[in-house]
């Protein structure tokens, strides 16, 4: 500062200003969510925090995730913190909560019905086997139940097979074959 009069005296002094930014950013979390296991958990897909600063016009914002285990191996919770950061290190967070479920059961494709004669074997091998996929466990298993009905002699007979795909998380499809046993 320079402070002259009206003669041509000055005196002068020094004034310091600090620019200071200690105001960490403002930070908004995306809505949790909950996502089918085979939707991706990808912020693109589940949403992503937006940020603001007083003095830095784009803070970077990142996120650390920690996921824990649900009730089977399809199903867990991601935990995800977003970190919003300003260019002189201040810093805000937010959490979001990503629930990961398998709702959907598999897809059955069950064998045609068949008529078979009474000396043939009624194992899936020789009638048919059915088969599953799942849209998240990579091997469903598939079993099946008999309900016999007898026929018109004692070697005919009716096998309702009610074939069973269950997945990991306990989703279940079932479809049913019939087998004519006939002499």
């Amino acid at each position: 500062w320079t402070a002259t009069d009206a003669c041509g005296n000055s005196s002068t002094c020094a004034q310091t200003i600090t620019i200071d930014d200690s105001t960490p950013p403002s930070i908004v979390c995306p809505t949790d969510v909950t996502i089918e296991c085979d939707e991706s958990t990808l912020p693109a897909n589940t949403g992503s925090a937006t940020a603001s600063d007083n003095c830095d016009a784009a803070p970077v914002v990142t996120y650390n995730d920690v996921t824990t285990a649900g009730n089977c191996p399809q199903a867990y919770t991601i935990s995800r913190t977003w970190l919003a950061t300003d260019a002189c290190g201040n810093s805000s967070n937010c959490l979001q909560t990503i629930i990961i479920e398998d709702t959907t059961p598999p897809d059955l494709t069950c064998v045609p019905n068949v008529t078979i004669e009474c000396d043939e074997s009624t194992d899936p091998a020789n009638t048919g086997q059915a088969s599953a996929t799942d849209n998240c466990d990579p091997v469903a298993e598939v079993t099946f139940s008999d309900a016999i009905l007898p026929g018109t002699c004692p070697q005919a007979y009716t096998i309702t097979r009610t074939w069973t795909a269950q997945d990991d998380c306990g989703n279940l499809s079932n479809c049913t074959q019939v087998i004519e046993v006939v002499d």
